[in-house]
C-alpha cells in the first residue's frame, strides 16, 4: 500500500508542476496583451495628433480614411528551457480619429 501512494505522489508532482507553469505562460500572456494594448493605443494616439513614431521593432503605423491605426506585436516565449524556441506572437490594435487640421 505504502509503494502504491508513492507512485501517485511520484505521478502526481510533475503534473502539477507542469499544471502551474502552463497557468503562468497563460498570465503572461495576458500581461504582455495589456502592454502591447497600451503602446498600440498611445501609438494611435500620437499618430492621429500628427507626430512622427520611429519605426520600431514589432509596431506598425498607418493613416487611411481619417483614421490612425496602430499594430504592435510582441513574442512571448514559453518559460521552459525545453522548449527554448517555441514562442506565440501576442497582437494588439488600436485605432484613433486624426485631429482636425493634422491630414496633409
Amino acid at each position: 500500500m505504502l509503494f502504491r501512494s508513492l507512485l501517485e505522489t511520484a505521478i502526481a508532482i510533475p503534473v502539477l508542476l507542469a499544471v502551474t507553469v502552463a497557468l503562468v505562460w497563460v498570465a503572461s500572456l495576458g500581461a504582455t496583451y495589456v502592454r502591447a494594448l497600451d503602446a498600440a493605443q498611445t501609438a494611435a494616439r500620437q499618430v492621429a495628433r500628427g507626430a512622427d513614431l520611429p519605426a520600431g521593432e514589432g509596431l506598425s503605423v498607418s493613416v487611411a480614411g481619417g483614421l490612425a491605426r496602430a499594430v504592435v506585436i510582441r513574442p512571448v516565449r514559453v518559460p521552459l528551457p525545453v522548449f527554448d524556441r517555441l514562442s506565440v506572437d501576442v497582437t494588439a490594435e488600436a485605432s484613433a480619429l486624426v485631429e482636425f487640421g493634422v491630414l496633409p
